[in-house]
């Protein structure tokens, strides 16, 4: 058994790490069990057998139950998604995921009737009695209107649009069946140039629930198993069990009463009229779950929430305070960067980028406090759904990992790029410690979106060891026979740099693996480029953000 106060202590956020009221103590519970599930099939397979046991008795029998999710990308219809003509120029090109989505995959037969899968799942379990509620984020800022604002568009939102279109699609959806028409919303409570990035899924019943976090959306292309094929999906799923599940359900709720309470915000789809939501709708009421411990685990519930600071005159709407975090909340922030000060043996993080110049700061300092320190990064191919902004990496990296790091502190870091999208946010440290979540390693997941994710510890101290040997088994390409071959966390580190760790593990590098050289030369943004970071790309909700073009 692990000295679990000590790895508390040492890897936890203490009250002593926190500045409130933006940095509080998060939420932290015992007897909990977290389970990674790594990969879409694996995640929408579980999903799937949970959500099979809800809505099976009579409507009494399934009053308690419900099924509360929280989606930045919401892309359930399918097909094409065509906005009304005259908006801010032309049709959306077709998307290329043309059945409504399934938990089953799209190797699924087509399903019938036509407009089968998720949608109708959830709609079907809502006739049945169970407690069916959708946020579905789409942007009060952008979309409004019919997104006539050019300017945001032209900055890199036009591929936003089309996530919003495609969560609209699917509220609207969900809308015609009589049990979800006041239960299916849009999630307005962001930053003028932010996200509601959470992918939440709580569900459960009087007898107990279970909550699932981390960057995986309900999009056709999200399935994906090892052994990867080049460009698939990679990413990670929480499944979380026991007391944690009330934090994540108790932010849902805040959520939802939080848009209830807002005035509606309009949105047209194609040639429909879509409110926000229904003011009017009967608050969502606190639920107690049951306390009872379902393993030997320690989480921490940790969430980024924005302010909203602007100047006199801004390019987008403006937005209010969120009422239950009127300064923000930083929690993610305050999490990863403990933990990395805390770090001994190495830091591994799976991102899809790393923007964040605080966040590589925080690592230059811990690789230059402690030279048996290892930092291994690793992204992959670009999700195609994000911009394209390439410099931004390159100055994190250059302007904050890099910079001022001797010859010897260089050779303590080491980066990798997957030739499969790449889309985890996950974070382990010293096989101690992991954080699996939607905040990525930028910066407005630390201060702008609204963003949930779990860190967890282990009384037995196995979790995490289990989990990196299975991550890096991924990535290595390892069958589970020769998973046992890098437990051992010397030789571990050995497979991805040779001179690290010790030899001897018979696992090498796959060609679907490559090392990036790490710059040199220290990048710095043009102004035209800086101005794009700042106002749309990687917004800090902490600084007035706003000005008219000229």
């Amino acid at each position: 058994m692990a000295d679990i106060d000590a790895l508390m202590k040492k890897y936890f956020v203490q009250p002593e790490d926190t500045v409130p009221p933006s940095e509080p103590l998060p939420a932290t519970f015992g007897g909990c069990k977290v389970t990674p599930l790594i990969d879409g099939t694996t995640y929408f397979n579980d999903l799937k057998a949970q959500l099979a046991t809800l809505g099976v008795g009579s409507p009494t029998e399934n009053a308690n139950q419900f099924i509360y999710i929280a989606g930045w990308d919401l892309h359930l219809m399918g097909g094409k998604i065509l906005p009304a003509p005259g908006s801010s120029g032309t049709y959306l090109p077709t998307v290329e995921l043309e059945q409504p989505f399934s938990l089953d995959g799209p190797a699924a037969p087509p399903p019938a009737p036509a407009l089968a899968g998720l949608n109708k799942l959830l709609k079907d379990k809502a006739r049945a009695g169970v407690d069916v509620r959708i946020l579905g984020w789409a942007s009060f800022a952008v979309m409004a209107d019919n997104f006539v604002q050019s300017k945001a568009v032209e900055h890199g939102l036009a591929n936003i649009r089309n996530v919003n279109l495609a969560t609209l699609a699917a509220i609207l959806d969900l809308r015609t069946e009589p049990k979800l028409a006041e239960k299916a919303w849009v999630n307005i409570l962001t930053h003028s140039a932010g996200s509601a990035h959470t992918k939440l899924v709580i569900l459960g019943s009087g007898s107990g629930g279970i909550g699932y976090t981390g960057g995986l959306d309900f999009v056709g292309d999200r399935h994906g198993s090892q052994p990867h094929p080049a460009r698939q999906w990679h990413d990670v799923q929480a499944k979380v069990e026991g007391p944690a599940v009330q934090a994540m359900h108790d932010f849902f709720r805040d959520m939802w009463n939080e848009v209830r309470g807002r005035k509606v915000r309009p949105f047209r789809f194609g040639f429909t009229n879509l409110d926000s939501h229904t003011p009017a709708s009967p608050a969502l009421a606190a639920r107690t779950l049951p306390t009872t411990p379902a393993g030997r685990h320690h989480v921490q519930s940790l969430r980024t929430l924005p302010q909203f600071n602007y100047k006199s005159s801004n390019r987008l709407p403006e937005n209010d305070k969120i009422s239950f975090a009127p300064a923000g909340v930083f929690e993610v922030r305050t999490a990863w960067f403990k933990a990395i000060k805390a770090a001994d043996r190495y830091i591994y993080i799976e991102d899809q980028g790393f923007w964040s110049i605080e966040l590589m700061r925080r690592l230059r300092d811990a690789v230059q406090a402690k030279p048996d320190l290892k930092v291994i990064l690793v992204v992959g191919v670009a999700d195609p759904n994000d911009p394209v902004f390439p410099p931004y990496g390159l100055v994190a990296l250059t302007q904050g990992l890099l910079k001022g790091l001797t010859t010897a502190q260089r050779a303590q870091v080491a980066m990798f790029s997957r030739n499969v999208i790449v889309h985890t946010k996950s974070t382990i440290v010293d096989d101690h410690w992991a954080i699996i979540g939607s905040a990525n390693a930028f910066r407005r997941s630390l201060y702008t979106d609204i963003e949930h994710s779990v860190a967890v510890l282990d009384e037995e101290d196995s979790l995490v060891q289990v989990y990196r040997v299975e991550l890096w088994s991924d990535s290595f390409e390892l069958p589970f026979a020769d998973q046992p071959k890098i437990v051992n966390i010397d030789k571990a580190l050995n497979v991805w740099n040779s001179s690290w760790g010790t030899s001897g593990s018979g696992v090498t590098l796959p060609s679907s693996i490559k090392p990036v050289a790490l710059p040199t030369v220290e990048k710095t943004l043009t102004e035209k480029e800086q101005e794009r970071y700042d106002m749309f790309a990687d917004v800090d909700s902490r600084d007035a953000w706003g000005a008219c073009t000229s």
